[in-house]
């Protein structure tokens, strides 16, 4: 499986490597502050009411 991704990655173009990495570290940084995406959705929301 491992293997199969390094292939489909290196048969990228850099500018799509560069959003792959910028994904992963965007999906990190939502996982680490989770409360306060929560928090900021939930403060959206209450804008309606």
């Amino acid at each position: 499986m491992f293997r199969k991704i390094k292939e489909w990655y290196q048969r990228q173009s850099d500018t799509t490597k560069a959003f792959v990495w910028i994904g992963l570290i965007c999906i990190i940084g939502i996982i680490i502050r989770w409360k306060a995406v929560l928090a900021g959705i939930a403060r959206g929301f209450q804008f309606y009411r």
